[in-house]
């Protein structure tokens, strides 16, 4: 058998790279919107909610990420079939995306609760003594100097959650990784080192475009400082 060449491989590998990708975009979206909502319960003292939050966050990120992919896509079947819930049908990539999206978001409600904790309290009396609504208070005042301190955390986050994609294949999702894993076997692992420093490479321009864009963002929200407040809306 003639194992595949570097350009052969990068080749096959960039025919799924839209199954990772998809997997990443979404799993990273629901889970800032998770977080954010967890983060707002939290800072809200909402009762039982608040506990519920904590046990989310902490498991979340003291469970690794492998074991809670299996448990979404294997114990969660089952568990629902107690109370009449048919999930036999779950698809790998979709039980990938809800485990994915419960790691990140619990893993940014400490991010967002820590950068909502930086703002000083003088912010929200100032707001409040302007006659603000808590809504416009949050969008005008409040988020413009969160952001600036939660997005390195958010940042650190997305890295982590591309590098955790990877195990996806586990469940069976054909993306790069399983696409990798399958190269690699069909040659007998004659070019197995090939197959994985190509993968590496594609993970690198992954990582490397997002903390593009974080930074991105970071030089967009400079302007808004801890200390600014109400000034930095001209206010």
């Amino acid at each position: 058998m003639v194992a595949p060449n570097t350009l052969e491989i990068l080749s096959l590998l960039l025919e799924v790279t839209h199954v990772s990708l998809i997997i990443l975009v979404v799993s990273a979206v629901l889970g800032l919107l998770l977080g954010s909502l967890l983060t707002m319960i939290n800072v809200k003292n909402i009762p039982v909610l608040k506990q519920f939050t904590v046990v989310i966050s902490s498991f979340t990120r003291s469970v690794p990420i492998i074991i809670q992919l299996f448990i979404v896509y294997y114990a969660i079947p089952p568990i629902l079939a107690n109370f009449g819930i048919d999930a036999s049908n779950l698809s790998a990539t979709v039980a990938a995306i809800l485990a994915l999206t419960l790691y990140h978001g619990g893993y940014l409600t400490e991010v967002l609760r820590a950068a909502y904790k930086a703002v000083d309290k003088g912010q929200h009396e100032a707001a409040d003594s302007f006659g603000y609504t808590p809504t416009k208070k949050f969008f005008r005042i409040i988020l413009p100097q969160v952001v600036p301190v939660a997005l390195p955390g958010w940042g650190n986050a997305l890295i982590h959650l591309i590098h955790d994609t990877s195990l996806v294949f586990a469940l069976g999702v054909a993306d790069i990784m399983g696409r990798a894993e399958l190269i690699a076997a069909a040659s007998y692992g004659m070019n197995q080192v090939q197959v994985f420093i190509t993968v590496a490479i594609i993970y690198i321009i992954f990582t490397f475009l997002s903390d593009g864009m974080v930074r991105l963002f970071e030089k967009k929200t400079r302007k808004y400082k801890l200390d600014s407040g109400l000034n930095a809306r001209g206010m």
